[in-house]
């Protein structure tokens, strides 16, 4: 009778040991306000979850919300405040929170998303990191837009006077402050929004890459297209999970989750973001759309207006006790030496 409890003892304490928190499952609740078709959704975000899930051996897994719980700008509050656990948000629709994060958004860094991505991770990390802009959550990955073109409606920007009185739409607040400073009137709306309003005619133009011109369905509505050697401002994105949702999950699939994120997630979320916008670009070729290239004297006028947003940035980066010349050069050099 003795050896018997002695076995439905061992046994009680072996399945003990299989129930403890170790083997439990993490859900995170990824709040989604983009449409799942949406290439970051479908191209970048779902598959870093899943390979999440695969790392972990499905102990933390995603789930995403059928529809947004909240507007875009609320995104990061709502992840620090864990009404979600999990979320993108766009560091220029709340640029106040995030002044050093603007670094990425500065004029005519980069043609496109992918090495603009990977060095702002590295500049993030390397310069940034001790001042925790996005405290209370766990910063996965950064990554941009391809940077943003100009796509209008009733005229072609074909000079610096073609952008008098222009209105035109944008998410970050940095294409609010390159539409006054060109002569136009700049309006703050989100990347979809900012597209329905051309459609409707209540802006003449929106500052956008080219992914969206396909994303955002604007065929027929767009007819004339500025286009850069090097684009001309990015909007700069973060992935984020609630900091304490993060603790809760053990070190070591933390470990494991970090080994596939961080730049590697920047990298893919830039790369996929390019190949998106080389299609579109074949389906804005299609719509007849006129392209003009801002080049020589025209492109000139354009950096020598703008440079004052370098300069601007500097004032920030000083103020936080960022050595900005260093952090800005370094990404720079680090997108014009960039290799696959």
């Amino acid at each position: 009778m003795i050896k018997f409890a002695r076995w439905v003892i061992i046994l009680l304490v072996g399945a003990a040991a299989w129930s403890t928190p170790a083997a439990a499952q993490t859900l995170i609740r990824f709040n989604s306000w983009l449409p799942p078709t949406h290439p970051i959704m479908s191209l970048t975000i779902r598959p870093w979850t899943e390979e999440v899930a695969k790392v972990t051996q499905n102990r933390v897994k995603f789930e995403f919300t059928a529809q947004s719980m909240g507007p875009p700008p609320n995104q990061f509050d709502m992840v620090k405040d864990a009404v979600a656990d999990a979320a993108i948000t766009v560091h220029g629709y709340t640029p106040a929170r995030f002044p050093l994060m603007q670094i990425g958004e500065l004029p005519f860094l980069s043609n496109l998303s992918e090495p603009l991505s990977v060095s702002l991770w590295r500049v993030t990390q390397k310069y940034f990191a001790a001042k925790d802009e996005h405290a209370g959550t766990q910063l996965m990955g950064v990554f941009v837009s391809q940077p943003a073109r100009v796509w209008t409606t009733r005229k072609a920007l074909k000079s610096v006077p073609d952008w008098e009185g222009m209105k035109l739409a944008g998410g970050a607040s940095i294409y609010l402050e390159i539409a006054k400073t060109l002569g136009g009137v700049g309006v703050r709306a989100p990347g979809p929004q900012a597209a329905e309003m051309l459609k409707r005619g209540v802006v003449d133009g929106v500052l956008i890459d080219a992914s969206s011109f396909t994303d955002f369905s604007l065929a027929g509505t767009v007819k004339h297209l500025l286009d850069f050697p090097k684009g001309m401002s990015a909007a700069t994105f973060c992935v984020i999970v609630n900091k304490a949702k993060w603790n809760s999950i053990s070190a070591a699939d933390r470990a494991a989750i970090e080994k596939i994120s961080g730049e590697i997630l920047s990298r893919n979320a830039g790369r996929n973001w390019d190949r998106e916008a080389a299609k579109s670009r074949e389906n804005v070729k299609a719509a007849g759309v006129e392209v003009t290239m801002a080049q020589g004297a025209y492109l000139r006028a354009l950096e020598d207006k703008l440079r004052f947003l370098d300069d601007q940035w500097l004032q920030k980066a000083a103020a936080a006790g960022i050595d900005g010349k260093a952090a800005l050069s370094e990404l720079k050099s680090t997108v014009n030496g960039y290799r696959p």
